[in-house]
């Protein structure tokens, strides 16, 4: 029906409106622009479906996890693709009308819920056996149903809240979220069955043709010592290097950032400040440079889809960084008991957590350890370890330096500029000169080292104790009873330990040695 609206407009209305004066010097490509600008975005959203689609012939096209759009549990490898070609090449056909067919072509995947053993091609299973079944898709809520006994999408087993046990579970609707992107030729589905989600990335056999994707641009100005008044701007290929058609919009922190819509294909763009006033410079071996070879060096991106392009540095390829200096007093530990001869690291979310790819170096011998590393901007964790990951620093949680995400509790720190973070005492947020980590209020332990009987003094009154060994193993527990406490730690065998201390404040730790 809008199909027919829109047909009527373009070829029965626009051809008398184009008599009139004042439209004479449209030409007709701009008004079958104008038409796609109006009616293409109505269309794509009430059609968006329609067609044949296939899963993506990928690795992670079919994928579970416990939470939404996570497929950490299982997800198929590129060589699936092939191994189970039988599912790969079943199509889904949706039409205008509501009706949908799911082709298996004779054979699709099995599993053992459907009598085989092992898992392999054949014969589909009743009622898992495609044919004719009907569609629903809100586009609005994102939702896709497909309704009839044994209609899918994805792998059969799959209905909403469970995986079922054998065909005579089979559902009669099925609802799954629905996200359609890449210019409407990709659509992922997820569906929740209980104990986590399963996704299934489908993909059309016959792309449509892409108007615009839109492009986001983003640069980080704070590093760039002239003065911003004038704007800073995108200048490309895509508006002629016009010069201050294309203003960015100040995000703060020094980040600027623009939105375009553009076509299909190669760009090439760079950024500049007050129009033309000054511009980036780059020498042409830089690594996001046009490989073209024209004289000119200017930032190179092929439009394939919609893309938020990285957030960097002015005149560089590579996001803006801070030269952070790190520092871990070893002296603690290696008195406990405790060895560095593997060597001290640092790692944090800046360095994926790599073990051994950040080292520490002990230049004077005096067991106080220090790295510099540039990083970008923003909020990190870390923590340092000893012989990659054989030995790591354990906090309670609540720590001043501390931040607990993920049941993972961390060092945090802001990068904001180039800085020296203060040194500190393994597995402590003060120096090891302080001698008693303090948190909300003043905790101390002693002896330290401790044969049998520690002593606990708090300002607050203690609420529960517990000693975790290196492995983080509880070993011990004992109820807070006032503002001093006695422990008998005699059972414990010679070591390392941390004493975690909860006080009406908060949460304290600190290590001791067991002699």
């Amino acid at each position: 029906m809008l199909d027919f609206f829109a047909y009527c407009i373009f070829y029965y209305i626009y051809p008398k409106l184009s008599n009139l004066e004042t439209l004479k010097p449209l030409k007709i490509n701009n008004m079958k622009k104008l038409y796609f600008l109006l009616f293409a975005p109505v269309l794509s959203f009430t059609a968006q479906v329609e067609g044949t689609w296939k899963l993506a012939p990928q690795a992670g096209a079919l994928g579970v996890g416990p939470n939404l759009g996570d497929i950490s549990w299982w997800s198929n490898g590129a060589g699936d693709v092939t191994t189970r070609a039988c599912l790969f090449d079943d199509s889904v056909k949706f039409e205008a009308n509501g009706t949908m067919t799911h082709y298996m072509n004779g054979a699709t995947w099995l599993e053992g819920w459907q009598g085989v053993s092992p898992d392999q091609c054949g014969a589909p299973v009743a009622p898992h056996v495609g044919g004719a079944a009907t569609y629903a898709y809100d586009a609005t809520a994102g939702t896709l149903t497909v309704n009839g006994l044994g209609a899918h999408l994805g792998l059969a087993k799959v209905i909403n809240g469970a995986e079922i046990g054998s065909p005579a579970a089979a559902a009669s609707s099925i609802t799954y979220n629905a996200a359609i992107s890449n210019g409407g030729n990709t659509m992922t589905l997820d569906i929740n069955f209980g104990p986590g989600w399963w996704r299934f990335v489908y993909n059309r056999t016959v792309p449509l043709a892409v108007q615009d994707y839109q492009v986001k641009f983003r640069v980080d100005m704070s590093q760039y010592t002239g003065s911003l008044t004038g704007g800073v701007f995108v200048n490309g290929s895509f508006n002629n290097w016009c010069g201050t058609c294309n203003p960015m919009t100040d995000m703060g922190n020094g980040n600027w950032e623009v939105t375009l819509p553009l076509a299909p294909g190669a760009i090439e763009y760079k950024f500049t400040i007050d129009g033309w006033n000054a511009q980036e410079e780059f020498t042409g071996t830089e690594t996001c440079i046009d490989p073209i070879n024209d004289g000119f060096n200017n930032r190179y991106h092929v439009v394939a889809g919609d893309i938020n392009l990285p957030n960097v540095c002015f005149a560089s390829c590579d996001v803006c960084t801070n030269d952070i200096t790190f520092a871990v007093d070893m002296n603690d530990y290696v008195t406990g008991g405790g060895s560095t001869t593997a060597g001290v690291f640092l790692n944090g979310t800046f360095n994926g957590w790599c073990g051994t790819c950040t080292p520490m170096a002990d230049a004077n011998g005096d067991n106080v350890w220090d790295v510099t590393v540039p990083i970008a901007a923003g909020a990190i964790e870390y923590k340092f370890t000893v012989d990659g990951w054989n030995v790591s620093e354990q906090f309670v949680g609540g720590e001043s330096c501390t931040v607990t995400n993920g049941g993972f509790t961390n060092r945090a720190y802001t990068v904001a500029a180039t800085a020296t973070v203060p040194e500190v005492c393994w597995e402590s947020c003060s120096d090891c000169q302080a001698g008693v980590e303090e948190l909300n209020n003043n905790v101390s332990i002693y002896p330290n080292p401790v044969n049998s009987i520690m002593t606990i003094k708090a300002n607050d009154n203690m609420q529960n104790i517990s000693i975790v060994d290196l492995s983080g193993k509880v070993v011990a527990q004992f109820a807070g009873n006032g503002l001093t406490q006695e422990i008998n730690v005699d059972n414990l065998k010679a070591g390392i330990y941390t004493i975690q201390i909860t006080t009406a404040a908060g949460n304290s730790a600190k290590q001791f040695v067991k002699k």
